[in-house]
């Protein structure tokens, strides 16, 4: 018998219709119809529209629905934490309200992520009122629902474990990603590889192959259905390489880094997607910060197998703001890892190197409050 969590997986996960016979409906307007129409829609609204009958809960469920939904949302890219969910103009410089959009059922919530419209959320649980445990959740932020991967068990035992999430363009598919490492003094003594398909009717890990123990490094990106990260072959060292897993084929591939180039692999920096292409940004920290403002630096990934970079600079004035993310239109947005009020966001354009301010009004009821980037 299908258990209440397989349900809810399905639930949240359902990539494309299962309609077996359309004709039981009478519903008079056309899918593509209802697809161009609630895609325009806050999530909230979307959620609403689930409601609606079987039929429109299939429709928004598919694929289709979901890439065009988010098409339309890197235009207005969103700030998210466990409270308010903000929007935003393009004004140069703007004022926005937040509105309260969802509870998720998390009890600490160390890091958020997100790829193909799903958010996943690194939780930290209290079991038996004593064992302290880190997992990770899949939330639907457009119907609220959750689901809990299963833990990994790895056939040795393991120091170190990091968790990344991939999707695959073609066969539409995400896949999550779990290294398990131990080591001796400075060398990585074993690794292991576990792979999990979330749109599949069993969910559970695969141990697969690399062929080259390293230790990676906590950030990624997916970009066009490849995974990147940084790694070094030695533990607690510097990284020396970008680690490229291919979702798809769930095959591995490495670009070493050269000395003239290490700053891409700098602890400072973080792997982003720029212009389809692998970069990688300057953590703006307190460090990067003066009385005229901020400056940092941006390596470009422009030939993988050449294993050439381009180093872009940046100077802005702007107050201080700790956090930082990027957005699907290649704009650089700055912000306190805090609300206050006020509470105010600077969006830095790359391309034409113009700022813009945006003020977030009704914050002052969450002040004090954690915030993460959904970008």
């Amino acid at each position: 018998m299908e258990s209440r969590q397989q349900k809810v997986h399905q639930s949240i996960l359902t990539r494309s219709s299962n309609l077996t016979n359309t004709e039981e409906y009478s519903e008079p307007i056309p899918v593509d119809l209802i697809i161009e129409i609630v895609s325009r829609l806050p999530e909230k609204s979307v959620a609403r529209c689930r409601c609606v009958s079987k039929f429109w809960a299939s429709i928004l469920s598919r694929q289709e629905f979901t890439e065009t939904f988010l098409a339309r949302s890197l235009a207005r890219p969103q700030l998210f934490s466990s409270f308010p969910h903000l929007s935003q103009n393009t004004d140069e410089n703007s004022y926005v309200t937040a509105n309260y959009h969802m509870n998720l059922p998390c009890e600490r919530i160390y890091t958020v992520r997100h790829i193909s419209g799903l958010v996943y959320i690194r939780e930290h649980r209290i079991l038996n009122g004593s064992k302290h445990v880190l997992v990770w959740k899949i939330c639907n932020p457009i119907t609220g629902q959750c689901f809990t991967l299963p833990e990994v068990k790895p056939h040795k035992g393991y120091s170190w474990i990091l968790t990344f999430f991939g999707y695959d363009p073609i066969e539409k598919q995400v896949k999550v990603l779990t290294i398990t490492w131990e080591h001796e003094g400075d060398n990585v003594i074993s690794n292991e590889h576990h792979v999990l398909t979330l749109e599949t009717d069993k969910v559970s890990w695969r141990r697969i192959e690399c062929g080259a123990p390293h230790s990676p490094s906590h950030d990624g990106v997916c970009i066009s259905g490849v995974l990147y990260y940084k790694a070094s072959e030695k533990a607690f060292s510097n990284a020396s390489m970008i680690v490229c897993f291919d979702v798809r084929s769930e095959k591995y591939n490495f670009i070493r880094v050269r000395e003239s180039s290490s700053g891409a692999v700098h602890p400072t920096t973080t792997l982003i997607n720029y212009n389809s292409k692998l970069a990688s940004l300057t953590t703006p920290t307190m460090s990067y910060f003066d009385e005229d403002g901020i400056s940092f630096d941006m390596w470009v990934l422009q030939d993988p197998r050449k294993e050439e970079w381009s180093k872009h600079s940046y100077k802005l004035t702007v107050c201080r703001s700790y956090s930082f993310g990027v957005t699907g239109t290649n704009e650089i947005v700055f912000f306190r890892d805090s609300l206050s009020a006020p509470f105010c966001v600077f969006y830095y354009n790359l391309e034409r190197k113009t700022i813009r301010r945006v003020q977030i009004r009704g914050m002052r009821k969450f002040e004090g409050k954690k915030i993460f980037k959904l970008f």
